[in-house]
């Protein structure tokens, strides 16, 4: 402990001088070194990052301004360049701080001359380490959303949100517990089916991602969740207990689609045979676990509800009723939320 206390004994003066420079607005060489080594011992102390922005755009930018310089904007691109590097080493050790990630979008916005794509390669390193970190999909909505209003971007903002579409897909595939891939899928299938671009088979390159594109082109709802639900049925018989898939499945077959398909006769035969399959893998749980599943219990009931929106004639009201007694039993910290379920015939 003896040894550790001059270190605390520096870090405490470190900190104490770095927060009285703020509270004092000082903007000069000497507190901008001080927060720079403020932030190499606590990169999560988010007054010193908001310190730190103070001083690169009132000193460091301030010279740039009295210096007259023909290109300011290539003068401070440099300037955030060196400070996205600097943010990229606070990353690597704090990959989840909300912090670090904001002062990196900070910088990316005040650049006029921003590399998108470096920074799409950056995410996806970040990927590799950990595909489910919340901040590294959320930065990288943030950069696609920069992409699509940056005119110097040459792809049209429909093939951007293609190539993200198959990016989710991909990280999917890989890992389908995934829920931020199953939750920006959902952003851009509505941005798709609004408008996709026109590309040939052979641009594409993948026969199931070109099915995709011609039911967007298409806008053929129905075709869409056909093929879509065959992707959520693999990703839940692989694994029944994973949350991210059955709300994904409870989106698709949400008031948002069923209200677009016209051919009622093709939906409900749609939910029909979804609940099956559903009822079917609860079986199958049961029979390993001795338990039914409650994601299992819980779509069934609500699968029942949609389905009443669509034909009440196919609606079996004892089952329903039977689903929701039973997930008050397996689940009573919620018993008041399943008792609220209802069904509108």
């Amino acid at each position: 402990m003896k040894l550790e206390k001059p270190k605390i004994d520096f870090y405490k003066r470190l900190c104490n001088k770095v927060l009285q420079g703020n509270k004092q607005k000082v903007n000069n060489e000497e507190y901008y070194q001080l927060v720079t080594e403020l932030l190499e011992w606590n990169p999560e102390l988010y007054t010193a990052w908001n310190y730190r922005k103070e001083l690169i755009t009132h000193y460091l930018f301030g010279k740039i301004e009295e210096s007259g310089v023909d290109d300011e904007d290539a003068a401070k691109h440099r300037i955030l360049s060196e400070e996205l590097q600097f943010v990229l080493a606070k990353l690597k050790r704090s990959p989840k701080s909300y912090w670090i990630w904001n002062h990196r979008m900070w910088c990316l916005k005040l650049d006029k001359l921003s590399d998108w794509k470096m920074e799409l390669k950056l995410i996806e390193t970040f990927m590799m380490a950990d595909s489910r970190n919340y901040h590294v999909w959320s930065y990288r909505r943030f950069i696609i959303s920069c992409m699509k209003g940056d005119p110097n971007v040459k792809e049209s903002n429909d093939l951007i949100d293609f190539s993200e579409f198959e990016f989710t897909t991909k990280m999917i595939n890989k890992d389908i517990s995934n829920y931020s891939a199953w939750h920006n899928r959902t952003n851009l299938i509505q941005n798709l089916f609004q408008k996709a671009p026109q590309l040939t088979a052979a641009e594409v390159n993948n026969k199931s991602l070109f099915e995709y594109l011609q039911i967007f082109n298409e806008r053929n709802i129905t075709r869409f969740l056909q093929k879509e639900l065959s992707l959520v049925k693999t990703a839940v018989y692989t694994d029944p207990d994973d949350s991210s898939v059955w709300f994904y499945l409870k989106w698709l077959i949400s008031d948002f689609f069923i209200k677009k398909v016209a051919d009622n006769s093709a939906l409900s035969s749609i939910i029909v045979s979804l609940m099956n399959d559903v009822k079917e893998l609860n079986e199958v749980e049961e029979d390993d676990n001795g338990v039914e599943n409650k994601w299992c219990l819980i779509s069934i009931a609500y699968l029942q509800q949609q389905l009443a929106k669509v034909d009440a004639t196919l609606v079996n009201l004892e089952e329903f009723v039977e689903c929701l007694r039973k997930l008050q039993r397996l689940d009573p910290m919620r018993i008041e939320r399943y008792k609220k379920f209802k069904i509108v015939l």
